[in-house]
């Protein structure tokens, strides 16, 4: 018997930005930094997270 997977809800990035405090206590210019080089244009909130976390986490150049 196989389980069924549900997709994982995906949203744009202004979906996401529009709501970046309330989701990920952040503001929607740390979204923007962080989903700025992705290729996609929809994200689950997790893959969000991952990517707001690892951008929260880069060295700055300098």
């Amino acid at each position: 018997m196989k389980k069924n997977k549900q997709a994982t809800p995906q949203y744009t990035r202004a979906e996401l930005m529009h709501h970046a405090e309330a989701l990920f206590a952040v503001k929607a210019e740390v979204l923007y930094g962080a989903l700025y080089e992705a290729a996609q244009e929809t994200f689950s909130i997790e893959e969000a997270k991952e990517r707001i976390n690892q951008f929260m986490k880069a060295k700055v150049k300098g």
